[in-house]
């Protein structure tokens, strides 16, 4: 089955419709009625699948088929009622900007999702698709150690961490990873040398 990677900032999942669900906001910020915290804050926009085996996820990667399959991060307090939708066989998409913490378990919202379809980019610079910059490594490691690195971290922090490629050009691991968390950060730092690992994350910090 081909799956299909999804650049952060334009992961316009469209589909042919099958069901729908409730109107999405149109106010770019994401509307209001959410609780405020100190915790870090996420956005990006990414696809929120639920399929019969899990429940609502965000994920970075989904099979071309119909329905899509995929999953992640899983989302607490999700309702599909109160967004624009597909659902087809027992399952449900779509793509949004979404604005929220990690607690270490799920991703938990800080404002009301917007249909990514709904958006202007341009109130989302930030959010604009990057390639990462490539570090310089202050040790050489072997295509082996490096894709060492992406499997440890990926069982570190199954909860984040997806996988990642090995960029042999550069002599880098490519970390792909739903979100950066300060305890991620942390661990790399004091782990692997210096510029030997890049992360590539679904969202980005805005707070």
């Amino acid at each position: 089955m081909t799956l299909l990677r999804l650049a952060p900032a334009v992961a316009l999942f469209t589909l042919a419709a099958c069901g729908a669900g409730g109107d999405g906001s149109e106010d770019p910020s994401g509307g209001a009625g959410r609780e405020t915290t100190d915790e870090e804050v996420y956005q990006g926009i990414v696809t929120v699948i639920e399929t019969p085996e899990h429940g609502p996820q965000l994920t970075g990667a989904v099979a071309q088929s119909y329905p899509p399959l995929g999953g992640g991060l899983d989302v607490a307090g999700w309702e599909w009622d109160a967004v624009e939708h597909e659902t087809a066989q027992g399952t449900s998409w779509g793509s949004y900007v979404l604005t929220g913490t990690f607690d270490g378990e799920a991703f938990r919202l800080a404002e009301d999702p917007v249909p990514s379809d709904e958006i202007d980019m341009a109130d989302y610079p930030h959010l604009e698709y990057t390639e990462p910059e490539m570090p310089e490594p202050s040790e050489e490691l072997s295509a082996a150690e490096l894709q060492g690195v992406i499997e440890e971290l990926a069982e570190e922090f199954p909860e984040v961490v997806s996988g990642g490629s090995v960029d042999e050009e550069h002599g880098v691991a490519r970390v792909d990873t739903t979100l950066v968390t300060p305890e991620l950060r942390s661990h790399a730092e004091a782990r692997y040398p210096e510029g030997t690992y890049v992360f590539s994350e679904l969202m980005k910090p805005v707070s």
